[in-house]
């Protein structure tokens, strides 16, 4: 079997109850797509989603992904760039604590390349001074974003299917820096500034974070200024 037909089997296994030769399955699709450049793509997305719906239902492997992230954690320090998978398991697992002190505990070379995915985390747990020192000037990152968006819409053909698909999602993402900025804004105080660019519904106090984020994050003169080695 290929490997679309075998996440299809461990799919099937693991939807008739069979968790632990699903779980088996989904392990080793994890590791052969991380091996094999044709299947890549389906390691982070296919795979991790399908173990990690059953990680919900089958402590054992919840565990294992732990194990698995954990892994790759200890292997940080001569690979970097595995951050992403990290993070992206991370996600899933719903531990976006684990994601911000790895980040702490990154070089500066290594946090700058990987702080804007990491941002969000930063900001869950609270910890705005870190995060504005590595988006320093987020009215600028918005700008480049909104600048970033008109070119690439100038490219596409919104009259088509897949033009409007790509459109839609080129505007979300858009979207998602504009969410990322106010957060940053209203979680170091500078309200002023994030206001005028937020709508009704984004403005501080109008629950763009959810209440135990806002006890964690009132300001960056809450947090320690620092990031550790």
């Amino acid at each position: 079997m290929d490997t679309v037909q075998r996440l299809e089997s461990a799919w099937n296994a693991h939807s008739a109850g069979e968790f632990e030769p699903a779980l088996q399955e989904y392990i080793a699709l994890f590791d052969a797509t991380g091996k094999d450049p044709e299947t890549a793509s389906l390691r982070l997305s296919y795979v991790l989603a399908a173990w990690a719906k059953l990680a919900e239902e089958y402590v054992p492997a919840r565990r294992a992904l732990v194990e698995e992230r954990d892994r790759l954690a200890a292997q940080l320090p001569s690979a970097p760039d595995l951050f992403h998978d990290i993070r992206i398991i991370n996600d899933k697992l719903g531990d976006l604590q684990n994601t911000y002190h790895l980040f702490e505990h990154l070089s500066d070379a290594q946090a700058r390349q990987h702080a804007r995915e990491a941002l969000p985390a930063v900001m869950a747990c609270g910890d705005y001074a870190l995060a504005r020192r590595h988006l320093p000037h987020p009215e600028q990152h918005l700008a480049r974003a909104a600048a970033e968006l008109n070119e690439l819409k100038s490219h596409i053909n919104v009259l088509t299917t897949e033009g409007m698909a790509e459109l839609l999602a080129d505007v979300f993402n858009y979207i998602t820096e504009v969410a990322l900025v106010l957060d940053l804004l209203d979680g170091c105080g500078d309200t002023a500034a994030a206001e005028p660019r937020a709508p009704a519904s984004r403005r501080p106090g109008a629950g763009a974070r959810s209440a135990g984020m806002r006890a964690g994050g009132a300001g960056c003169s809450r947090h320690h200024a620092g990031r550790h080695g």
